[in-house]
């Protein structure tokens, strides 16, 4: 029987270039393994506790089987999770977070006498920790897996957490129980599982958050394709994307009519009702320097009043704070212009 999981059953906004990029460096890498003979040079030697070859094994691989099964198993779980995180730089740095943590087990199990010390290489340490990962960021996204039996086979959705239960289990449960390993690193896969879960616990929570509602609709797009066909799925989004345009009409007419209240107040002078109307609105103290600069620019077009140098202020003050001294500075003489 074979069973692997290989694709995300989610749409991406964007090509994922940094997850095709990491695809194209592993074949690179494997290309100059076999014609150069560079593979002694950029293993990993648990011995060794080398920060470099942590990192350049993990782009290696033993042969070519060994390279398509991480490739499949990285493409199943990296492209949506590089939209999810949103951030190439923080992607890489995770890719690599997962390559240290890896080699540190590793050399701490060989120090420990729990293993003979062997040379690793392979990427499976890094897709391990992205499907940890995906449990943690997308735990309930539907992961499309390849099943075959004899002559019969079929694609089957299995939620992402059940499929980091099972893959990093069973390899936790063979690293405990086997006498050997046969030449797997068993060590890396549960270590990389753990360090990709516990990345996104301490460090993607508000990421996690920020993108919860649209990962959640997403989800439900999914299972409609899945369960009516794409032609329903379709109208589906199409009747979110219009329930989306009617609110943020109906929002900018609301903005609007506001706005027209406070403009009233701002016109005959009673500046101080203006404010408070704009205080009772908004949570002032926790605006951004731009979102307190996009109120700024519509009371501007009504002209110089206390209302709008009450708003320089506070823009002044969060430009302080976010250190942005230079448009700080700026708004500084618009205020003494006022």
């Amino acid at each position: 029987m074979i069973f692997f999981p290989y694709s995300t059953a989610l749409t991406l906004a964007n090509p994922p270039r940094a997850t095709y990029a990491t695809f194209a460096l592993c074949l690179l890498v494997f290309w100059f393994q076999l014609t150069s003979g560079i593979t002694e040079q950029i293993m990993y030697y648990p011995q060794s506790w080398n920060p470099l070859t942590m990192i350049t094994s993990s782009f290696a691989h033993g042969g070519p089987l060994h390279l398509a099964w991480n490739m499949i198993f990285f493409m199943a779980f990296a492209p949506a999770l590089e939209a999810l995180i949103g951030n190439t730089w923080r992607y890489i740095w995770i890719m690599l977070f997962i390559s240290f943590v890896v080699g540190i087990s590793y050399s701490l199990f060989i120090a420990l006498g729990l293993q003979k010390p062997l040379p690793s290489l392979g990427f499976s340490g890094v897709v391990m920790g992205f499907i940890g990962l995906s449990a943690y960021m997308m735990p309930q996204a539907r992961i499309r897996c390849f099943w075959w039996f004899i002559v019969f086979w079929k694609t089957i959705y299995l939620r992402a957490w059940i499929l980091a239960i099972v893959y990093i289990g069973m390899d936790a449960w063979k690293l405990v129980t086997a006498e050997d390993f046969n030449g797997v690193n068993l060590v890396a896969h549960v270590a990389g599982g753990i360090a990709g879960y516990a990345y996104g616990y301490f460090w993607l929570r508000e990421r996690k958050a920020e993108v919860a509602d649209e990962l959640d609709e997403e989800i439900e797009e999914m299972k409609l394709e899945q369960r009516h066909g794409r032609d329903r799925a379709m109208a589906f989004r199409g009747r979110k994307k219009l329930d989306r345009e009617i609110a943020e009409r109906k929002q900018r007419q609301d903005d609007d009519r506001f706005m027209s209240r406070v403009y009233k107040e701002v016109s005959v002078k009673r500046d101080h009702v203006a404010i408070a109307l704009l205080m009772e609105r908004f949570d002032l103290d926790h605006l951004s320097s731009g979102e307190i600069e996009a109120l700024y620019n519509r009371v501007k077009d009504w002209g110089p009043s206390r209302t709008l140098l009450c708003l320089g202020r506070l823009i002044i003050y969060s430009l302080d704070q976010e250190k942005r001294h230079g448009r700080a500075l700026y708004f500084i003489e618009l205020c003494q212009q006022i």
